[in-house]
């Protein structure tokens, strides 16, 4: 997902220590949707001020501050919200919880945000919202990854999971759908000369790497949310050498490495992708509107393919980012406060503004009502976002590419699991960077270590590092 999952790694470690909507009446012109749910929380008739911390990209915090804030302004004139943008999964958090600080609102990653419901840091919604039928708007996937049990402790904005984009100008007759086609596809591509494939290999801290597991048969947890992890079995060992030899033996993969800076449109795969030295890239919808503007009509997507040998798709991790609402405990916040507070967050969660967030930047809405209406106009060819737009593309152009995208989101993916165990996989694959890098780089380890080294890792709900892993 979009989330810096880096920032998982501080946040485990210092809740550990701690621990010790409204309708709105403007529509985006391409894309209308008639709301069905609204605000079940009554509005405050004296003034209130609320804080918001929020991790907005340049386009996303554009739709914020020139549409969305001053529209529930205007909707609500009594409540005032003090913005401040910060990095996901912010240390920042948890120090100003401990002295009741925290902001009122908060907008993180479904992962980051069950941590922090388990560190009792924020609250449930369904304590807030009284219309229990209001939940059911969201997408079942994004419904699992802000979840957790019975309690709703985000509301979903956007929904996502990897897919493939490639540039149709090296896939004449479109892209296979399985991995011996695709293959051999990216091999006469590479006798061109370009890279078949732009992929750091552990770069983004295991978000992409948990959707080739079930391709080969496993995924992180046995039942794939909950149970006993199980990645130390062949099906993983397999994941490992598929990329393995995709990089340093068939050399159909830039060989890029890891860490920040490698991964999505900003980094290193982003910049062969988008320069025409790499046919394929792995990204999620964050990403389109920088692709649209740099390949225009050159750009295509499609799902990630099934595995030849096993009959199984790749299976992306499928999530969301949330608005949680803090705990008083945390914040400080006033009851007036707390009800101003799950009334902007149910706002940002309306299909109105969902919208008009994916007008501006791409990000699929989690609302049904609107995502439906996007599937629809893709499907017709007449979906015209306005990044699109600017970009002089027409809808029967700009169709094609959102469908592809909406083809992975509703076909092959996987649930992200909520449980807090699950930012151990995050951390466990950053500090397994190492060992990846004496696997995948020097071969001085083999891939079962790798599988053996996570498996502890996780399994053992510490944060510090196995001597297995060093």
């Amino acid at each position: 997902m979009k989330s810096s999952i880096i920032g998982v790694i501080i946040a485990v470690v210092v809740v550990i220590i701690i621990i010790a909507v409204v309708a709105v009446t403007y529509h985006p012109s391409s894309v209308k949707v008639t709301p069905t749910n609204t605000s079940t929380t009554k509005t405050t008739s004296s003034p209130v001020t609320i804080t918001y911390w929020q991790a907005y990209d340049p386009s996303e915090s554009t739709v914020f501050y020139n549409e969305l804030l001053p529209m529930f302004e205007k909707a609500y004139p009594n409540i005032h919200v003090q913005v401040t943008n910060v990095s996901l999964s912010t240390p920042n958090f948890e120090t100003d919880a401990a002295s009741h600080k925290a902001p009122n609102v908060y907008y993180d990653s479904s992962n980051d945000e069950g941590l922090l419901y388990t560190g009792g840091f924020i609250v449930n919604l369904k304590s807030y919202i009284s219309n229990s039928s209001y939940f059911n708007q969201f997408t079942s996937g994004t419904v699992a990854a802000e979840s957790s049990g019975n309690a709703m402790f985000g509301l979903p904005v956007n929904e996502n999971s990897i897919l493939m984009y490639y540039n149709k100008q090296f896939f004449p007759n479109g892209i296979a759908n399985n991995t011996n086609a695709l293959i051999s596809q990216l091999e006469a591509i590479n006798k061109t000369g370009v890279w078949g494939i732009a992929y750091g290999l552990g770069s983004d801290y295991g978000y992409r790497f948990a959707a080739w597991l079930p391709g080969f048969g496993t995924y992180i947890f046995a039942n794939k949310t909950t149970g006993s992890v199980t990645l130390n079995n062949p099906a993983m060992v397999n994941a490992l050498e598929f990329w393995y030899n995709l990089t340093y033996v068939d050399h159909l993969n830039a060989p890029l490495g890891s860490g920040s800076g490698v991964a999505g449109a900003t980094g290193l795969e982003g910049s062969l992708f988008e320069s025409g030295k790499a046919a394929v890239i792995f990204d999620g919808p964050w990403d389109l509107t920088a692709y649209v503007k740099t390949l225009g009509s050159k750009l295509g997507t499609a799902p990630l393919p099934e595995v030849s040998s096993t009959g199984s798709y790749f299976a992306p991790l499928i999530g969301s980012e949330g608005i949680a609402v803090t705990a008083p405990i945390a914040s400080g916040a006033t009851p007036a406060q707390l009800n101003a507070s799950v009334i902007f967050a149910q706002f940002l969660a309306s299909p109105e503004a969902e919208l008009l967030m994916y007008n501006g930047t791409g990000d699929l809405p989690s609302d049904s009502v609107a995502l439906n209406s996007l599937i629809a106009k893709a499907n017709t060819g007449t979906l015209d976002p306005a990044f699109a737009v600017a970009e002089n593309m027409t809808a029967s152009e700009f169709s094609p590419i959102e469908k592809g995208i909406l083809e992975q989101e509703d076909g092959h993916t996987s649930p992200t699991p909520s449980t807090p165990q699950m930012n151990y996989w995050y951390s466990g694959v950053a500090d397994a960077h190492a060992e990846l890098g004496l696997y995948y780089t020097n071969r001085t380890i083999s891939a079962s270590d790798v599988a053996t080294c996570l498996q502890a890792f996780i399994s053992s709900n510490s944060t510090n590092v196995l001597s297995v892993c060093g």
